[in-house]
C-alpha cells in the first residue's frame, strides 16, 4: 500500500505539472495581442471560475486559464487522495488510532476545500 501511495503522490504532481504547462502553451499561442502582459494582469483578469464546475466548464471551451486552474485542483487534489489512502492503509492493519485521527485530518481538509471552515 505505501508503494501505491508514493505512485498516487508521483503520478498527482506529473499529471498537475504537465496540465499546467499545457494550458501555459494554449494560453501563449491563443491569447491575442491585446490579452493580459503581465503576470499580475492574468491573474487579476476577473475571468477566471473559481468553482470546480466553472473550471471544467472553462476546459470544454477550451479556456486556457480554466487549463491552468484545472492542474493546480490536480496538485491540491494530490496530498488529498494520500491521506484517503492513508486510512485504508491504517484500516488494513487495523490500527484504530491511526484511522481515527486520519480521518480527522481528511475531514479537516475536506472542509477547507469545499469552503465550510
Amino acid at each position: 500500500m505505501e508503494i501505491w501511495i508514493s505512485h498516487v503522490l508521483r503520478f498527482g504532481v506529473i499529471l498537475a505539472a504537465a496540465v499546467i504547462l499545457l494550458g501555459l502553451v494554449v494560453f501563449v499561442v491563443t491569447t491575442p495581442s491585446s490579452g493580459p502582459t503581465s503576470l499580475h494582469q492574468l491573474l487579476h483578469s476577473g475571468e477566471a471560475p473559481v468553482s470546480p464546475h466553472g473550471i471544467i466548464r472553462g476546459v470544454a471551451n477550451g479556456n486556457a486559464t480554466s487549463l491552468i486552474q484545472l492542474g493546480v485542483l490536480a496538485l491540491i487534489l494530490t496530498p488529498v487522495t494520500r491521506v484517503a489512502m492513508s486510512i485504508a492503509l491504517f484500516s488494513a492493519q487495523r490500527d484504530g488510532v491511526f484511522v481515527l485521527i486520519t480521518s480527522v485530518v481528511l475531514a479537516v481538509l475536506v472542509a477547507g476545500l469545499t469552503g465550510v471552515i
